[in-house]
């Protein structure tokens, strides 16, 4: 047996066996396998050395490069071919190596054989032989009648960039119209990539002298729509009528033509196209075969229109509906809601938002984490572009779902959230009498997180909820404002004896005066604000804090930023100061 026919059955055979002999063993078998095909290389017979070479790879390039590049000018034609095939693919590999046949491989390029000729253009060119050097060659192939389209295409392919593309389309047209059909016949679709890869590097010229005999193609052809349409679509402008032509196609008998008309239908997301093909895919959704298309499509302009999404919440809220197909309505839905990409018509997010809620609430309300619950969930995130109001959808979630799972779900969101989720502190401490520890602990972490004070300021109020009740402080209104300028001065060295002189109960509650501020603060939030500032000590700051807690000052009070200043100084102020703000 030569040494072919032994790497073809043995080696495969030695692999899969349990029994498979040790790697020395494969070693000495690999050895003998490659004399004899070094053996083979001295024959008389040129397809043996070819087959030789082949086995042969790389490794040996020094010793078969000559002998393919002598097989170039063989006799026989089949000879040439595998010859200028091989070279073609070991170049491909490493140049360098096959370095030897390029004069040779020239020569071939007028060889009366268009395939032995192409093929050493192929070879050529993997050895960085430049395109133009090649071109007359390829054009001679282009005009040589009676070649296979395969010649004719590799001809055409190889001039891309250099001859007007008009007079290149015919060929590679008609290569793919050849590999096309043979595809539906159960052939290979590598072909068929390489001629629509092809048809692209054309397209790409920006020529549109290719359009009429592309559009032309797409009218006659027998196997190649699903590989034309797209071709079609790379051009730009688009073709006249483009959009009306692929809802056309999302008719046709092929569900390859189908899925790419519906595919590209996605893609034409201006008013005018929105217009044309977004009811008939909103129509379809209905159509059990046509539905999973017309959610791909509908799915790619989420946002851009309100059509379908009627549609969508009625495929979202149909239990009868396969799984899969709800959840990617409901998905679409939430696309369509977000409010963060812009460009985007802010009354389409509006009405997504709605039929999102409509389809999710009942399952965000009393659905339990999975698929269903997690794909309603997610969309929230972007929803509502007022973070108070998802704060608020988040906190009624909670309230009324009871399960754990679910309530951990929403205490997290709601964590991320920080200081925007404030109006809801009440609804999360509630989850702090919850009998599942793992929702205890997430309502604790939302809670350090959007009310960074909670303990302290619950303390206060239990403490305010058990003491008598406190003299009235002095209404607001009742005095004006302290000094401005002279309470910062005050405050900034820890003077308090002149701060009991400008603070009083009359005018704790009312903001400072001063001029040069457009918001003045009231006097706890002055005093506040030079947490961590050396020019005053801790035990001076809280003095000072104390007096006005003791007049009435609200620790809970809103800064000019709109957080709550119990909260902020949690983060910046001194134990002291915390102590004295609590009261």
């Amino acid at each position: 047996m030569r040494a072919t026919g032994i790497a073809a059955l043995l080696l495969p055979m030695l692999l899969a066996s349990p029994f498979a002999v040790a790697s020395s063993d494969s070693d000495e078998i690999r050895a003998e396998w490659r004399q004899e095909a070094l053996r083979d290389l001295e024959s008389p017979d040129a397809a043996k050395q070819i087959a030789a070479a082949k086995y042969l790879d790389v490794a040996a390039a020094d010793r078969t490069a000559p002998i393919l590049a002598k097989h170039l000018s063989h006799a026989d034609a089949a000879i040439r071919l595998s010859a200028a095939s091989l070279l073609w693919t070991l170049a491909g590999r490493s140049a360098a190596a096959f370095e030897p046949a390029r004069p040779a491989l020239r020569a071939a390029l007028d060889d009366p054989d268009g395939a032995v000729a192409m093929n050493a253009a192929g070879a050529l060119s993997a050895m960085k032989e430049p395109a133009e050097s090649l071109a007359p060659a390829r054009r001679r192939v282009l005009q040589l009648p009676g070649q296979r389209r395969y010649v004719h295409f590799l001809a055409a392919r190889g001039l891309i960039g250099i001859d007007p593309p008009a007079t290149l389309a015919p060929a590679i047209l008609g290569y793919l119209e050849e590999t096309s059909v043979a595809a539906k016949r159960g052939g290979s679709r590598d072909n068929v990539k390489l001629a629509r890869q092809a048809l692209e590097r054309l397209v790409d010229t920006k020529d549109r002298a290719i359009l009429t005999p592309v559009r032309d193609q797409l009218r006659i052809t027998q196997g190649a729509w699903a590989t034309l349409l797209p071709v079609l679509d790379r051009f730009s402008p688009k073709p006249d009528d483009w959009t009306a032509v692929l809802l056309d196609y999302t008719a046709h008998a092929d569900r390859d033509t189908v899925y790419e008309a519906w595919g590209l239908l996605g893609k034409q997301d201006d008013p005018a196209s929105l217009a044309l093909w977004t009811p008939r895919a909103a129509a379809a959704l209905a159509i059990p075969d046509q539905r999973k298309n017309a959610l791909r499509a509908l799915g790619a302009v989420a946002g851009r229109t309100t059509t379908g999404l009627n549609e969508l919440s009625a495929v979202a809220a149909n239990p009868a509906m396969p799984e899969e197909e709800r959840l990617q309505a409901i998905e679409i839905l939430g696309r369509a809601a977000d409010t963060s990409r812009e460009g985007r018509p802010p009354e389409v997010a509006v009405a997504a938002r709605a039929q999102w809620l409509a389809s999710c609430e009942p399952v965000l309300k009393g659905g339990k984490p999975g698929k269903h619950f997690e794909t309603c969930v997610r969309p929230s995130t972007y929803a509502f572009a007022d973070r108070k109001e998802l704060a608020r959808h988040l906190g009624a979630w909670l309230a009324a779902n009871a399960d754990p799972g679910a309530k951990v779900e929403f205490l997290g969101r709601l964590e991320g959230l920080w200081s925007e989720a404030f109006d809801q502190t009440d609804t999360v401490r509630t989850e702090l009498a919850n009998a599942d520890p793992r929702v205890k602990q997430a309502a604790e972490k939302a809670l350090d997180r959007i009310r960074p004070a909670w303990r302290e300021s619950g303390e206060r109020q239990a403490r305010k909820a058990a003491s008598p009740a406190p003299k009235a402080a002095a209404p607001a209104g009742s005095g004006p404002g302290a000094d401005g300028a002279a309470l910062y001065a005050a405050v900034r060295v820890g003077d308090i004896t002149q701060v009991k002189k400008l603070v009083t109960a009359a005018n704790v509650l009312q903001p400072v005066r001063f001029p040069q501020m457009q918001n003045p603060p009231v006097p706890l939030v002055i005093a506040v604000n030079y947490c961590g500032i050396p020019t005053v000590t801790p035990a001076q700051l809280a003095e000072v804090v104390a007096h006005m807690v003791s007049l009435g000052a609200n620790p809970e009070v809103k800064d000019a930023q709109g957080d709550n200043l119990f909260d902020r100084a949690k983060y910046a102020c001194p134990p002291e100061v915390m102590k004295a703000l609590g009261g």
